[in-house]
């Protein structure tokens, strides 16, 4: 994921990452102690913290926001457990979905799309 962010940083395409509530928290929905390892946050601080502690453990070097506790990002965009989304110019252009075989994404496939959409919108403005 880093890579990917950085390679579109000279194309002037910001990457954010917003972190929600746990999918499988400890007390809630648990699935193993690999994933499920922390209990799901009451409190903002809490959270925060939660996002903190994912930075550091993954290295994670995309700009990170946190979602309020009333979960407004994933209500109005639907973004259980994870998605990409693609917003331009204050527009919503893409959402994508994980494989529903698998529940994952292909982080090329977003990444050949990411550069797709760059170049239309280059030799649309020359």
């Amino acid at each position: 994921m880093n890579a990917l962010v950085r390679s579109h940083v000279p194309n002037g395409i910001q990457c954010l990452a917003i972190y929600i509530a746990e999918a499988h928290a400890r007390d809630q929905w648990p699935a193993g102690k690999i994933i499920s390892c922390v209990n799901q946050p009451t409190t903002l601080e809490q959270r925060l913290q939660h996002a903190r502690e994912f930075i550091k453990k993954y290295n994670f070097q995309v700009p990170m926001l946190v979602d309020t506790m009333e979960n407004t990002f994933h209500h109005t965009y639907g973004s259980w457990p994870f998605r990409f989304y693609i917003i331009y110019q204050g527009k919503l252009i893409l959402k994508v979905e994980p494989n529903k075989t698998t529940f994952t994404y292909d982080i090329n496939e977003i990444d050949r799309w990411t550069n797709d959409f760059y170049q239309t919108r280059c030799t649309q403005t020359v």
